[in-house]
């Protein structure tokens, strides 16, 4: 299980001056991979979340941070920039990036294919054999339902056994990622890969194809980011302001 090292005990919120639409919060620092993103909140509208500069929020664009005087700059169009400063920077370090192993976007999305076309194959087998159950070596070759079967990521289809009572197919390639036929595949590490590559881990922490810290609503098509259960009380709290959620 991934833990998130909290280096400052406190949480201090730093509420900006006024603008127009009511006062923007900077919450804290998220140091993730080489990239550094800032927790922005607006009690207003309850919007929270992590953000990169250049990103947007609340209808502003975060321009710049002020790691040395702990100040975000924003801006919107038409108007003056807005400093939030911070009297105590809650800084969150995620742990490096790990080394994963694990086949392409596209790797998974054809061995996935593969699967969906093995199963409508068996399906037109049993249809005019009446049997029950099908090998590859039945299904695939010259004059059979499928012509031909090309792996994409030296994975071996020659175990599967497929049944009429079964229609889902499942596969695990060589570095131990398991692909089912409906797309979903799971990592030798038990956590969940993203349509984009990334992963979820079993404690809802979502990571992005780079191995970094997903920012609240950065989720790569995942539910999440959720707080993980070893979490500190005060790293529970500021992962809360920055948008992050318990698992119901």
């Amino acid at each position: 299980m991934r833990k998130i090292s909290l280096f400052l005990p406190l949480l201090a919120l730093a509420v900006a001056r006024a603008a127009p639409e009511g006062s923007l919060e900077f919450n804290g620092v998220l140091v993730s991979g080489g990239r550094v993103q800032l927790a922005l909140a607006n009690p207003a509208t309850g919007e929270a979340r992590w953000v990169k500069v250049g990103g947007k929020f609340s209808g502003y664009t975060l321009l710049g941070y002020d790691s040395a005087a702990n100040t975000a700059t924003l801006a919107r169009d038409g108007r003056p920039a807005l400093a939030l400063r911070l009297k105590d920077a809650l800084l969150v370090v995620a742990p490096p990036a790990p080394s994963w192993v694990q086949p392409t976007n596209e790797q998974r999305g054809a061995i996935a294919e593969n699967l969906r076309q093995l199963a409508a194959a068996a399906a037109q087998y049993f249809t005019a054999t009446g049997a029950d159950t099908a090998t590859l070596e039945e299904l695939v070759g010259p004059g059979k339902p499928l012509a031909a079967l090309t792996p994409a990521a030296g994975e071996s289809y020659g175990d599967l056994v497929l049944r009429r009572d079964t229609p889902a197919l499942a596969l695990t390639t060589p570095d131990g990622t398991r692909i089912t036929s409906d797309g979903i595949s799971t990592a030798a590490d038990g956590s969940t890969i993203t349509p984009d590559g990334g992963r979820v881990a079993s404690d809802g922490t979502a990571y992005a194809p780079d191995g970094t810290l997903r920012g609240a609503g950065d989720t790569g098509g995942a539910a999440g980011p959720f707080i993980p259960p070893s979490a500190s009380p005060t790293t529970a709290r500021a992962l809360l302001a920055a948008g992050w959620k318990y698992r119901s």
